[in-house]
């Protein structure tokens, strides 16, 4: 049967198709990824100047060396006491931070200091994810790798997510916001009342009281600057002198998507995020005794950003959890340990109202 005209130019179509879709798929995807890049390469600029006004520096382009700070992991060729010089790094890092962010004269407020510090980490962070996506997308011109693209442009979207939730986290901490992750914090600060007496110990405020019929301590890292708190080093003090027959930690989690914002939830062990080394130190310490945990739930970028109403009403709903665990215990004494960012919650919260939330709800659920 003879083909037509139509036919013939329909297959040659076709043919051409085939061989120009790799070209067409690479092409949208480059653009799609270089789109990406400049808008990152966008908020790396805004968050310099959020660090300019914080410390007071003339020339943005001279914090640019603070956003490369690293620390080189310790070798895993033997696994023996790798904690250990994980943890020694970790606090040598912070050190050296607090040894640089002191040259800035506004840093003489600790305040503003502790703010500047956790600002760095944050830009540094959402410099790595630009310097990720850059890396790959040189490596897939220089090699033809589509699938290097196709990987990366299928999680584009959460990357973006995420360094989006960054340059709104770096923000709200400039401004000493509350953020999502000061769930803990904010919880175990609800059981403060201005008038108990406090103690501060590596960046922490730890409190001892009679509460509920029983010996209360509750230690959460200072605020209402931006600080997470030596924990391990806190938790050792406090042991090491005082005995609790059991310990509620609260903080915030990462929820499945589906799982509303705010909901909390109740189970044992240690509830601390992070690498994983604070988490390793502190179940040798807490699990000798009854360790609770309390979550509240959010999504990861809900945990970087202003803290919204609903993580507010969870915050509430943990503290009756922790109530009702002090009621039904037959422990003359608990630690509660809240774990987070302290960011614009002060020590003790006697009005919750008064903490500034996000008032609409942008929560996905």
């Amino acid at each position: 049967m003879p083909f037509s005209m139509l036919d013939i130019l329909g297959m040659a179509l076709f043919i051409l198709l085939i061989i120009l879709l790799p070209a067409i798929v690479r092409m949208r995807i480059f653009s799609a990824i270089e789109g990406a890049i400049t808008e990152l390469e966008d908020m790396d600029e805004k968050a310099l100047k959020i660090l300019a006004e914080l410390t007071g520096a003339e020339d943005v382009t001279s914090l640019d060396g603070y956003l490369e700070f690293f620390i080189i992991p310790p070798s895993d060729i033997d696994p023996s006491g790798l904690a250990d010089k994980y943890r020694r790094l970790l606090e040598m890092g912070d050190m050296r931070l607090r040894e640089l962010v002191e040259k800035f004269p506004p840093a003489a407020d600790t305040e503003r200091r502790a703010n500047i510090i956790m600002c760095i980490r944050v830009a540094a962070g959402m410099r790595g994810i630009l310097k990720f996506l850059r890396h790959n997308l040189e490596v897939a011109r220089k090699t033809g790798n589509l699938q290097v693209l196709v990987a990366l442009q299928m999680n584009l979207g959460l990357i973006m997510r995420t360094a989006r939730a960054y340059m709104d986290g770096c923000r709200a901490i400039s401004s000493s916001l509350p953020i999502g992750d000061g769930a803990g914090p904010l919880t175990a600060g609800m059981l403060i009342d201005d008038r108990d007496p406090r103690e501060y110990l590596h960046e922490m405020v730890y409190v001892k009281k009679r509460f509920m019929g029983k010996d209360v301590g509750i230690l959460r890292p200072m605020g209402t600057g931006s600080r997470l708190g030596m924990i391990i080093k806190a938790l050792e003090d406090v042991l090491a002198r005082d005995e609790f027959d059991e310990i509620i930690m609260v903080d915030a989690a990462a929820k499945l998507e589906g799982e509303k914002t705010g909901a909390v939830a109740c189970g044992m062990g240690v509830a601390i995020g992070g690498s994983g080394v604070e988490k390793w130190f502190i179940e040798n310490m807490a699990l000798e005794k009854r360790t609770h945990s309390i979550i509240i739930k959010m999504s990861p970028e809900e945990a970087m950003v202003q803290m919204t109403e609903d993580v507010l009403k969870g915050c509430e709903a943990a503290l009756d959890q922790i109530r009702g665990i002090l009621s039904e215990s037959d422990a003359e004494s608990i630690l509660i340990v809240g774990v987070g960012n302290s960011s614009g919650i002060p020590d003790s919260v006697e009005n919750p109202g008064e903490i500034r939330v996000k008032k609409e709800d942008n929560s996905r659920e």
